[in-house]
């Protein structure tokens, strides 16, 4: 009985035929001369198959092989190029994907972090009301780099009723105070009122003022502060503050507010 091995092919000498003899496919390591010997062996064993050395019918063949690997060098190239899951994914390559995908490009990011913000934004799930969620908010967060914790704005007393927070409440239970280090930048951004928070709600820039319209209304607020509780400070690096506005927005439902405690 035939035992097949790696060296068998569909049509090799003594081979068996069939859907069962396995297929030997061309490498992205192939060489021309290896599809020669493939070649050979495909063709009838008869006289008028021969195919001698340097032959006409071995140059035709040498010629098509050329453009075959160029074919598979081609694609490779294209599949390496569009997926930032490899090595071959270089910094033009982020460039392009990040114009393409409309994300931030910051230079001074590793390629391997680069690569992971695309991916991370290739990958980001379309209309589904679960992405909603404070915890898949954070999550993204995470991915992209920022350790921050993102928090409801929903607290309940000793009888389980529901009530909200303004930030000055969360300032005044014991948020760390990191805003007013000696290596904090105090930039014409940064909102100082009421404790010194930031708002994200519309607008890229930093300095925004939102009315979200009365205590009853804080339903549609949200807090961002440190990844353990919502009494630390999160730290931002103040090259990534744009790049962080940016994904909140892209990441919240268009509706709601973000009160951020964060330093640079």
């Amino acid at each position: 009985m035939y035992n097949k091995t790696i060296a068998s092919t569909q049509h090799g000498i003594n081979t068996p035929y069939g859907a069962n003899t396995p297929h030997r496919y061309p490498t992205k390591t192939s060489t021309a001369s290896d599809l020669l010997s493939v070649v050979d062996q495909l063709y009838p064993t008869g006289r008028a198959w021969n195919m001698p050395e340097n032959g006409l019918l071995s140059a035709l063949h040498s010629a098509l092989n050329i453009s075959f690997l160029r074919l598979i060098e081609d694609s490779a190239a294209v599949i390496n190029n569009n997926i930032p899951d490899n090595e071959l994914f270089e910094e033009n390559d982020c460039d392009l994907w990040e114009y393409r995908l409309g994300l931030i490009s910051n230079p001074t990011l590793s390629l391997t972090e680069r690569r992971s913000l695309i991916f991370n934004k290739m990958g980001y799930p379309n209309n589904i009301k679960a992405r909603q969620s404070a915890s898949h908010i954070q999550h993204q967060l995470n991915q992209s780099g920022f350790n921050v914790g993102v928090y409801e704005n929903a607290f309940y007393d000793a009888f389980g009723n529901r009530f909200y927070k303004l930030p000055s409440d969360i300032i005044a239970g014991g948020l760390t105070s990191t805003q007013h280090g000696w290596t904090t930048q105090h930039g014409g951004g940064t909102q100082h009122g009421s404790g010194g928070y930031e708002v994200i709600a519309n607008s890229l820039q930093e300095g925004e003022s939102y009315n979200v319209g009365g205590l009853s209304k804080l339903w549609s607020t949200f807090f961002i502060a440190g990844p353990d509780s919502i009494y630390d400070t999160a730290i931002i690096p103040s090259i990534r503050k744009t790049e962080f506005r940016e994904q909140v927005l892209k990441l919240k439902p268009a509706h709601t507010v973000a009160f951020v405690f964060i330093t640079h």
